[in-house]
């Protein structure tokens, strides 16, 4: 037990594959250049799969459609970003309710850029997050 840690961040993502690509969000988070999972964090009083679902309507402008569990960290994991923080990280398929056109080129403060990978392509090194490297050894393996 690490006892430097004093809370949880809960977070959930979307893996939203369509003929054999993956979307992935370009996000700027603290004022760097990052490659990860469409989502964002649980907030109090909400549910997992409706937090997917703000993330989504937040950052895609839109619902996602069938959401099924992927699966959820199963190891220590400290928070890139606040040491005092554990991170659980929970990941979902899912598909788009509609085609995703993205309002910027460059992304900004809270408003990503998505892109599609084709999978056979896809490196866990085209990630920043650890566990976003897991997840994608882990498709690849499906």
């Amino acid at each position: 037990m690490n006892k430097r840690i004093s809370r949880f961040n809960i977070r959930v993502y979307a893996l939203i594959i369509l003929k054999d690509n993956i979307l992935l969000s370009r996000e700027l988070i603290q004022n760097e250049l990052i490659y990860k999972f469409p989502g964002g964090g649980v907030e109090l009083g909400e549910g997992i799969v409706d937090a997917l679902q703000r993330e989504a309507i937040e950052e895609m402008g839109q619902n996602l459609n069938h959401i099924a569990h992927f699966y959820t960290t199963d190891f220590f994991q400290r928070s890139s970003f606040d040491s005092s923080e554990q991170l659980i990280s929970v990941y979902f398929k899912a598909s788009l309710s509609q085609h995703i056109n993205n309002r910027l080129k460059i992304p900004v403060k809270d408003q990503p850029v998505f892109e599609w990978k084709r999978l056979v392509d896809l490196n866990e090194d085209d990630l920043h997050f650890p566990i976003d490297k897991r997840i994608v050894n882990m498709i690849k393996l499906q």
